[in-house]
């Protein structure tokens, strides 16, 4: 079976037997998926070793018989009113796979194990399906294999991996023995646990679990260590880990030192980590999140479930504070919260009510656990389970310690975000927390303050307001600029940037303050946002270059305030624009479009609408640079553009440039295909999407900040019967004319769903004749031309008959779950939509639906008479939604012989460009951005 077949299996019945409110925990799973839909960090991964004389098809028997014990492996979410409640079903078809890795060379094995690990651990749930919960065995030797584990948070948690390990274990050893199970009935379900807590929140304990975190989190701070590269404007969870093994001595002395203290070795281990972040971050105050099992009755110990809850714990570092002394205080830290530990992490939040930043956690973003392994290395019949580390599907906070005990000694590890830090942060934090652990042992009654070691540069301000640090870092950073000088007002407020060029910009000065403007609008929120940017050919020398008096004073014109004219009136009317186009009954100037449900066709005729009522044309781009109501406003209504004897440029000594103009203009004659930048990267890469620009925006948003996005669409051509002739390779000879590379060799990635996908190919061929370097080119539900078409006339119908039977099953679930208008779905199938259209008098596309579907019926037409040519230097990525059957995989989608046998194909969630806007963009970007990662390092 290949591995691409790991996704879960939907369910053909639904026989309900129970349903039962949600958890806390669960709500907060549930609200996470519904901001980002099958997001990999909530899966939680496990994986055993098996070595012995076991037997697979034994092994999935206890599984079945597991899910069979445990209600919460048989449930599904389901939302009445707004509020999902979780509903248990009678059975669900539970298949474990085995994938045979006997005959891969044992060089290559460990290789292989772990890209197959980081596949199913990374694989989405969708909530509304039974069974959140899959396993996949690996078959390395006659008597040793792999169980790689994958549950969705919502039914699923640490102490589980316990249970769930001396059950399978137990069940199977006795299928294996013929004899009966020595396992207890269950005295409890997770239902009556989801009840007990929905009746304990209305108590009066609850009230004193309130009082209690209420003062305990008063003015508190946020903590977190200042990342590497920017924090973008959304969350990502792309991660790695960095470990450590320590010898068993170093348990045996950790043991002595927390029972000389008198404290637990949970206790000892917060006390370290938090004097380690102490000493790197130069905080008075630290704080982190822990988690707790969350079973204080003793029935709750034999059931699966998601039990665990989130603490906060809050340190002090007064001076001249000893280690012991530190201890001690944390030692009643620890206490006092275990004993206030029935708080809901989610109520928590509602009670501190902290500034939401959709970048951030709440509360915390660093977390520390210490735990002994949940599995218990056993013998059961003829085989052993061992625990092995686990594949991290995801990031949930922006760093993770966690110490896992084992037999052979405590594991320490780093866990961090990509997108914020290099590995040699990780690496510098895992041998600053060695050697914390160092210094509480050798010398426990010395000041903390002559712990050595790193200490990080300056932290964002707690106290609120935006880091001027970021921005200096920020755009330090872009490519064009060589110095930057920050200047604050007197009168307070944002900063002031003033930048000068680097020695190897080549664009025209008087658009930098506009490029860097859209540069920091995708790192940085509004209200952190420079009052404006200046141009200068250099900073003055003579004292600080920040110093008020060294930098010249803007202009009060000049300023990035309200500009004339974009006045409220605009901006209200083009609200009312918005409102209309997504739905809702009213847009505030902060609100995202794509935060309310924009999408592709919705943000099409949004931009139809600004045309009809205004008089000009927004570019593509625009929308990606300043998707906020008042951002669009200033950049659609921006000031007027300069009189033509004066130049937008000035040095030092006579002003300043500022802003992003759109200014309002007779339209020009469109080009072929529109370039729109989604993001400047460093200029290592640049990854080009072909079409579809709203959907690719969201795939670009979560890439990595050091790549360039750029999407090419030609979506806005005119196509009149001369350009009905142009072949394939001509077309893709536009584009690449279009991408404007010049001489010097570039590093290039390339990504087109369907016949997009087809052009892409043909672009890396002739990108490759011009000596550009290809990181992959990626191709999304794209078959070669041709091969469809050489089956035989039934295989074509029975294909044909799958993928309509499939579609209209996925369309009706996504209407009957509220994800889909009414009218969005008629138009999905050929005989609704003539029927919309006999209703409507007429063609039921609006003029952009009808622009898109002439230029997809274009390339279509285009790709029929082009003959494929083998492409065997490249790296091929193949890409298969829910739109094609696995079959897909195995055949290379019609392209095997034209591309390299070992061209690999993922799955994505999502029926074709739904894969871009649902679940499956998280795992796109994923798989896209560790390329991307793996061809820089190539490249240095």
């Amino acid at each position: 079976m290949s591995e691409a077949d790991q996704r879960p299996r939907p369910q053909a019945a639904r026989d309900v037997v129970a349903t039962f409110p949600c958890t806390q925990t669960q709500l907060r799973c549930w609200f996470l998926d519904q901001l980002n839909p099958g997001n990999p960090a909530l899966n939680v991964a496990v994986r055993w070793e098996i070595r012995g004389a076991f037997k697979t098809a034994s092994i999935e028997a206890a599984f079945r018989q597991v899910i069979a014990r445990h209600e919460i492996l048989r449930t599904f979410f389901s939302e009445t009113d707004g509020q999902p409640q979780q509903q248990v079903v009678e059975a669900v078809d539970f298949k474990m796979p085995v994938i045979d890795l006997r005959h891969v060379p044992e060089d290559q094995r460990d290789a292989r194990i772990q890209s197959i690990s980081k596949e199913t651990a990374a694989a989405p749930f969708d909530l509304a399906e039974p069974g959140l919960f899959r396993v996949t065995f690996l078959m390395v030797e006659n008597q040793r294999g792999f169980i790689l584990i994958t549950a969705h948070q919502s039914c699923f948690d640490g102490w589980s991996i316990r249970v769930l390990g001396r059950e399978v274990g137990e069940i199977a050893a006795a299928i294996d023995g013929q004899r009966t199970p020595g396992l207890a009935e269950l005295a409890l379900q997770y239902g009556d646990f989801a009840l007990w807590q929905d009746a304990y929140r209305n108590s009066y304990g609850f009230e004193t679990e309130k009082a209690y975190w209420r003062a305990q989190l008063a003015g508190a701070p946020y903590f977190e260590v200042e990342p590497d590269r920017p924090r973008g404007r959304t969350k990502t969870s792309h991660g790695e880990i960095l470990s450590a093994v320590m010898p068993l001595s170093f348990s045996e002395r950790i043991d002595a030192a927390a029972r000389a203290h008198q404290v637990s070795l949970f206790s000892y281990g917060a006390a370290v980590i938090s004097a380690a972040l102490h000493r790197y971050c130069a905080r008075r105050e630290v704080l982190f999140g822990t988690q707790i099992a969350g079973r204080e009755d003793v029935d709750l110990e034999s059931l699966i479930g998601v039990f665990i809850n989130n603490l906060v714990l809050r340190f002090d570092f007064p001076e001249s504070l000893t280690f012991t002394e530190h201890l001690r205080r944390v030692s009643a830290t620890v206490a006092d919260a275990l004993n206030h530990q029935r708080m809901p992490f989610n109520n928590l939040v509602e009670l501190v009510n902290p500034a939401r930043d959709p970048s951030r956690n709440p509360l915390v973003s660093v977390n520390f656990n210490q735990q002994k392994a949940f599995l218990e290395n056993a013998h059961y019949g003829g085989f052993e389970l061992i625990s092995a580390p686990s594949q991290s599907p995801g990031v949930i906070y922006d760093l993770n310690f966690i110490m896992i005990g084992r037999p052979d000694g405590w594991r320490m590890s780093v866990e961090y975000n990509t997108d914020l830090f290099d590995a040699r942060t990780a690496q510098e934090l895992l041998d600053l927390w060695r050697s914390a652990y160092a210094f509480a042992l050798d010398n426990p009654d010395a000041p903390l303050a002559s712990m050595q070691g790193p200490v990080r540069t300056p932290a964002a301000p707690a106290t609120g307001g935006p880091s001027t640090s970021r921005l200096e870092a920020l755009l330090a950073a872009h490519k064009d600029v060589a110095e930057v000088a920050l200047q604050l007002p007197a009168a307070g407020g944002n900063p002031y940037a003033f930048v000068t060029p680097a020695p190897i910009h080549a664009g025209p000065l008087e658009t930098l303050p506009m490029r860097l403007t859209s540069y920091l609008s995708g790192h940085l929120s509004p209200a952190d946002m420079p009052s404006g940017i200046s141009v200068m050919l250099s900073l003055p020398t003579a004292g600080p270059a920040s110093a008020p008096a060294a930098l010249p004073a803007p202009r009060p014109a000049e300023a990035k305030t309200d500009l004339p004219h974009s006045s409220p009136e605009r901006e209200s009317q083009l609200g009312r624009i918005w409102a209309d186009v997504l739905g809702v009954d009213t847009v505030h100037s902060d609100d995202d479009f794509f935060a309310l449900g924009g999408h592709s066709l919705l943000a099409l005729r949004m931009l139809s609408a600004v045309r009809a009522t205004f008089g000009v044309k927004p570019e593509l781009a625009l929308l990606f640079k300043a998707p906020t109501l008042a951002g669009f406003a200033r950049a659609l209504f921006g000031e007027a553009p300069q009189p033509p004897e004066e130049t937008p440029f000035r040095t030092a000594a006579s002003g300043a440039v500022t802003g992003p103009v759109v200014p309002a203009v007779p339209e020009a004659p469109q080009p072929t295909w529109d370039v729109s930048v989604y993001q400047e990267g460093d200029g290592s890469c640049a990854l080009y999407t072909l079409n579809h620009p709203f959907l690719y925006y969201r795939l670009a948003r979560l890439l990595p900040p050091e790549v360039s996005a750029v999407n090419l669409s030609m979506f806005n051509a005119s196509i009149d019967a001369a350009r009905r002739q142009l072949s394939l390779e001509q077309i893709a000879g536009e584009a690449i004319s279009a991408m404007k590379l010049g001489p010097a060799p570039q590093s290039i990635a390339l990504i087109g769903l369907c016949v997009n996908g087809v052009l892409a190919m043909e672009m890396t061929r002739q990108l490759h004749c011009l000596g550009h370097r290809i990181q992959f080119v990626a191709l999304i539900d794209s078959w070669a031309p041709g091969y469809v078409g050489s089956q035989s006339r039934l295989t074509r119908l029975r294909w044909t008959m799958e993928k309509r039977v499939k579609r209209l099953a996925y369309f009706t679930g996504k209407l009957l779950r509220g994800r889909m208008r009414l009218i969005t779905y008629l138009k999905e199938f050929n005989v609704t939509l003539k029927l919309v259209e006999r209703f409507r008098g007429g063609n039921a596309m609006d003029a952009e639906e009808q622009a898109n579907a002439d230029v997809t019926e274009f390339l279509v037409a285009a790709a029929r008479r082009y003959r494929p040519r083998p492409i065997s230097a490249e790296t091929v990525l193949f890409f298969r939604s829910q739109a094609n059957h696995r079959r897909a995989n195995d055949l290379l989608f019609g392209w095997r012989g034209f591309v390299p046998e070992d061209a690999p194909v993922f799955d994505v969630a999502g029926w074709h460009e739904d894969s871009l806007t649902q679940a499956g963009i998280e795992h796109l970007s994923g798989v896209l951005s560790d390329r991307l990662h793996a061809g820089a390092l190539l490249d240095q």
